[in-house]
This record gives C-alpha cells, sequence and structure tokens, in this order.
C-alpha cells in the first residue's frame, strides 16, 4: 500500500462543472484501480491524499502534474504503509467556499474540523500532514 499527498492551485476560471468533471473521471478511475482518498478545495486551493498500489498512485500524480486545470503541484509526502486510511472513500471531495463559512457559524465550523481531524485515526505522516493542512487551509 502506497499514499501521496500534494497541494496545487487552481487556473483562474476554475468553475464548479470543471471540478464535477475532475471528480467524476477521478472516481470512476479510482473505483477501478483501488485508488481511494480525500480532496478539500478552498480558495482556489486544493489538498489531495491518495492511497492504493504505488505504481498506480505515481502514475496518477504524474497526470496530476501535467493537468492545465491546475499549477504549483508540490508533492508534501508520500510512502509506503500497511492499510488504507480511507478506505470507503473512492474520492471523497468538500469545496468550502465563503458562503459556506458565512452561512454557518465559523466557529462551530472550525471546531468541528479540528475535532473531526483529531478522532480520526492518523496511522501515517502524511494522513497528519494532510488533516494540518486541511486545517491550516481552511482558516486561511
Amino acid at each position: 500500500m502506497f499514499e501521496l499527498i500534494y497541494c496545487s492551485a487552481a487556473k483562474d476560471g476554475l468553475t464548479s462543472t470543471d471540478i464535477s468533471d475532475i471528480l467524476k473521471i477521478a472516481r470512476d478511475f479510482n473505483k477501478k484501480n483501488n485508488i481511494t482518498g480525500c480532496l478539500l478545495y478552498h480558495n482556489n486551493e486544493f489538498i489531495q491524499i491518495l492511497e492504493g498500489d504505488k505504481k498506480i498512485v505515481q502514475e496518477l500524480y504524474s497526470k496530476i502534474v501535467k493537468d492545465i486545470r491546475n499549477f504549483n503541484v508540490n508533492l508534501i509526502a508520500e510512502g509506503e504503509k500497511t492499510e488504507k486510511s480511507f478506505e470507503n472513500w473512492s474520492m471523497a471531495y468538500k469545496e468550502f467556499n465563503k458562503n459556506d463559512l458565512h452561512n454557518l457559524n465559523e466557529t462551530i465550523f472550525k471546531s468541528n474540523i479540528i475535532a473531526f481531524s483529531e478522532l480520526i485515526d492518523k496511522p501515517t505522516y502524511a494522513v497528519k500532514l494532510f488533516w494540518y493542512m486541511a486545517k491550516q487551509l481552511l482558516t486561511e
């Protein structure tokens, strides 16, 4: 089992339709290739963790780096692990936008994310980093 975490910036003008297209293709590919993970999008930034077969994850990451819908792709961490942390998530996704934060009590929202990130099992450094960066992304 292999995991990889990266962050990137979305190209200017990326739309909800573009993101829906990305998710549909990603979920289909991931399901066929036993890849799991989570993608977060906020303030035109992506952070994603992928896990599965090493060769497939690395090839997928190479495609992501070349994808013109994002830039400044930075590999944060990668490595071997014994089991999946996102077993039932072919590609979990959440877009956090300013309306979400204004419509919710921001303190409660942030507290819930922090509580979730503290309660979830973090068996590897990459998973710990993913949740740490998720909290950072939301507080920008």
